[in-house]
């Protein structure tokens, strides 16, 4: 087998076009000359799959910054003029989305180089079936979260033209593993995009273990499923989204916590389907990341995000005036939990989901079981003719993150009485009605975990007074990646 040097992995794939752009000193830790004869070498670069995608500027960090200083949860009251562009709707080709692009292909590139060379070594009596199907699937879920991350933020929303024939992003599924191998590569469409990344997170679907948590805390078969979930929704499949969805639920390997801190004090709870780890060694620091911009000063963060008054709004909305009305008549005490991850710190409210300033060890999370049972009530209910066709599950679903959360007792015995704010069709006159109640309760359910944006601008909602799907709320594109391939022109806007 040809030696295959891993300065392949320090390529930075800017645009896939030959960009000059070369990281010298990549973030995994293996020598320059090592090769991928062995298994050793193949289990190295795994890790440095695993490292490309823990970069602060993807899902070690932006995914969840990012889109939330877009979207109305938050207020950005930081010095970095970056960031402070993104929340105004006002994002230049140097924001923290360059990074964006960049590491993304760059991690594509290690992702293609190990999906051509691992079935290489079957022969090698270190390397199992069943551990080779596991790299194969670690590779392929990964290729295809990064092209569907890209293709959502780099393009316009699907319902743009319905078919989602405009521009994608650029596909490339064989490794760069010299100069020569780049070339100026068009943006494929956004269907071809999608299409790509479904392909990829259909096969990481096939080869991940069916397990809650592998003992490597990587990806599972639930993280594939949840990702195909997420573009379905995207695309307005609604039906095939409630089927993902209810793959999960029926696995049995998941459950909402006790309370609504459960998965930020417990890492990997029973509501954990996909985290991105971060520990006190390896983090993204004092200036990057989701612990740096949320955690308060006082908690050693840098207190750049604060929560915006379109949140308590949407908080104190969640328990209907009908619902509040019947609390006080029957003399009841009402309270929401999720209250209890708050702080507020120097008179600014700011999230506690993500509180480790000091050590930035908080890992990122990037998928639990809440936004599972939202998005299938929100898919059965999309895909209901009618109110009255609605099927009772979805009010189930709801009704079971609402309870988690939001409690109700006796003001003398104490006894619950969760049933007065469950929701039931007579609560609504029509099935938009029903949609709105859970668009609201995944507001304040998800917020600050990078939901948000995506839900505006997939439902063509108003982002802060910016119509969804202008331009305004779209990545531009790197100008390196611009001035570099003459294949790919700048958004309008740019």
């Amino acid at each position: 087998m040809k030696k295959l040097k891993l300065l392949l992995i320090a390529i930075v794939v800017g645009g896939l076009a030959g960009c000059d752009i070369l990281d010298t000193e990549p973030r995994q830790s293996l020598p320059i000359d090592d090769t991928l004869e062995d298994v050793q070498g193949l289990q190295g670069l795994v890790t440095g799959l695993y490292d490309g995608i823990q970069h602060p500027d993807i899902a070690g960090g932006n995914y969840n910054v990012v889109p939330e200083i877009l979207a109305d949860n938050v207020v950005w009251t930081g010095s970095f003029t970056n960031y402070q562009r993104v929340h105004q709707h006002g994002m230049v080709p140097e924001n923290p989305t360059t990074n964006w692009w960049v590491i993304s292909y760059r991690t594509i590139n290690m992702a293609n180089l190990l999906i051509e060379e691992a079935p290489n070594l079957i022969d090698d009596p270190d390397l199992s079936q069943e551990d080779l199907d596991v790299i194969l699937g670690d590779a392929h879920f990964i290729r295809g979260m990064l092209y569907f991350e890209m293709a959502r933020v780099f393009s316009t929303p699907w319902w743009v033209t319905g078919d989602g024939s405009h521009d994608g992003v650029p596909l490339r599924t064989n490794s760069a593993t010299e100069i020569n191998d780049f070339e100026n590569m068009p943006r494929a469409t956004l269907a071809a995009s999608y299409v790509q990344a479904e392909n990829d997170l259909q096969e990481a679907s096939n080869l991940l273990p069916d397990v809650a948590v592998r003992a490597d805390r990587r990806v599972t078969r639930s993280a594939a499923l949840g990702y195909l979930m997420r573009l379905e929704m995207t695309r307005g499949n609604y039906s095939a989204a409630a089927n993902y969805a209810g793959q999960i639920i029926d696995s049995g390997h998941y459950a909402l916590t006790d309370h609504p801190e459960g998965p930020f004090l417990n890492e990997f709870s029973e509501e954990s389907i996909f985290e991105v780890i971060h520990t006190p060694q390896d983090n993204p620091g004092v200036n990057a990341g989701q612990n740096a911009f949320y955690a308060a000063a006082a908690l050693g963060g840098r207190g750049d995000i604060e929560i915006s008054s379109a949140f308590f709004n949407a908080l104190n909305s969640l328990v209907t005036e009908e619902q509040q009305a019947a609390i006080e008549a029957g003399d009841l005490v009402v309270e929401d939990l999720r209250v209890d991850l708050i702080g507020e710190f120097g008179g600014a409210p700011v999230t506690l989901k993500f509180r480790d300033g000091i050590n930035n060890a908080d890992n990122v999370m990037n998928m639990r079981y809440a936004d599972i049972l939202l998005s299938r009530a929100e898919a059965l209910a999309e895909d209901a003719p009618d109110l009255s066709s609605v099927p009772q599950e979805v009010y189930d679903l709801l009704n079971s993150v609402r309870t988690r959360s939001i409690n109700v007792t006796d003001s003398v015995t104490g006894a619950p009485m969760d049933e007065v704010i469950e929701f039931e069709e007579s609560d609504f006159n029509d099935k938009q009605e029903l949609i709105d109640a859970i668009l609201l309760e995944r507001q304040v359910e998800l917020a600050f975990e990078g939901d948000r944006f995506h839900t505006l601008q997939r439902k063509g909602l108003n982002v802060r007074g910016t119509p969804a799907g202008d331009d305004a709320l779209l990545f531009p594109i790197p100008q390196g990646e611009v001035d570099a391939n003459p294949e790919i022109e700048q958004h309008g806007g740019y």
